[in-house]
């Protein structure tokens, strides 16, 4: 595996988790909130090298649910490192080689069945003049060349390991142009050989996004209560069917499970804090449990500890 290959330099931060409840607070500060579908063995990985006009992040993912608003002026481009990934981005299903092209105000819901390794190079404002975004404010995804992605890949990967372990050469400003135009290079002639997939579904997709961040809002904003699909339907304007067509396309799960999946990391985010003002009970209720056995099991299930043990180990008394 390439974390394994790869260590902290001068040139080169990595930051691991293996605590979910660790790595939250730090990815919100990147303007991403993940919902984990699998906290066994749970553990991720990222890394990142600044060059003069543009920045590689890698980034070792995990079965989740992830919401990101990308806030680029200048770009970002977004590829898989390995062949073996499933991945929906908006309620599109990603299951080939294609890579992600986007400049502007971009909010990309995703869904990952398991982990897979993303590169994500963020352009700085010396590299406005590669044309390869015709359009802001928009996802462009597209289907490369197999030997165009290749090249990127091993360039990307070359270049981490360069930072790891010769970070003179990423600091050296000569030697750090060279390797960045190389990446540049490789870059282009990915776009240059690329199409834009054929999406079937296209439109619906936008219009199942618009409606789960409704049911998103609506949830938050009655936190406490118990939700109903007929009244939630109701409240976006469309069928129970359609909403649970929304869901299942945009979040990959039933709409029930994922009412209860937010509901229940909801309650998780609370019980962290280790505030001496909560308890179990309370915290439940004001996440719409109101049967504690259920809340008990389900929150069990979900993060192989009880609610109690959770509480008491953020208080510092597990």
């Amino acid at each position: 595996m390439l974390f394994q290959k790869l260590a902290p330099s001068p040139a080169l931060s990595i930051v691991r988790f293996s605590d979910i409840d660790a790595f939250r607070p730090v990815e919100f500060v990147a303007d991403a909130r993940s919902v984990p579908l699998n906290l066994a063995n749970f553990h991720t990985a990222r890394a990142a090298v600044q060059l003069p006009c543009c920045q590689i992040t890698l980034l070792r993912s995990f079965p989740r649910i992830v919401d990101v608003s990308y806030r680029a002026a200048h770009g970002v481009v977004i590829f898989q490192i390995e062949e073996d990934y499933d991945v929906s981005v908006n309620g599109l299903s990603v299951n080939r080689p294609t890579f992600i092209g986007m400049r502007g105000n971009v909010d990309l819901q995703f869904v990952e069945p398991r982990g897979s390794l993303h590169a994500i190079v963020t352009l700085g404002a010396g590299l406005r003049d590669r044309q390869w975004f015709d359009a802001p404010d928009r996802l462009c995804p597209f289907m490369p060349d197999p030997d165009a992605l290749a090249t990127v890949r091993s360039v990307t990967t070359g270049i981490l390991q360069t930072a790891s372990a010769r970070p003179e050469l990423v600091q050296e400003p000569r030697s750090a142009l060279a390797l960045q135009e190389g990446l540049l290079l490789a870059i282009d002639e990915m776009f240059r050989s690329s199409r834009t997939p054929e999406v079937a579904g296209k439109t619906a997709s936008t219009g199942y996004c618009r409606l789960v961040r409704m049911i998103d809002e609506y949830v938050a904003f009655h936190a406490a209560s118990a939700i109903y699909s007929a009244d939630l339907a109701e409240q976006c304007g469309v069928s129970v069917r359609t909403l649970g067509t929304a869901v299942a396309s945009v979040r990959g799960m039933s709409l029930h499970r994922y009412l209860r999946l937010k509901q229940l990391w909801s309650a998780r985010a609370q019980l962290v804090k280790g505030s001496d003002a909560i308890t179990v009970t309370s915290c439940a209720r004001a996440n719409g449990f109101h049967h504690m056995g259920e809340f008990a099991r389900l929150y069990r299930a979900t993060f192989h500890e009880t609610a109690s043990r959770t509480l008491a180990r953020a208080r510092g008394a597990d």
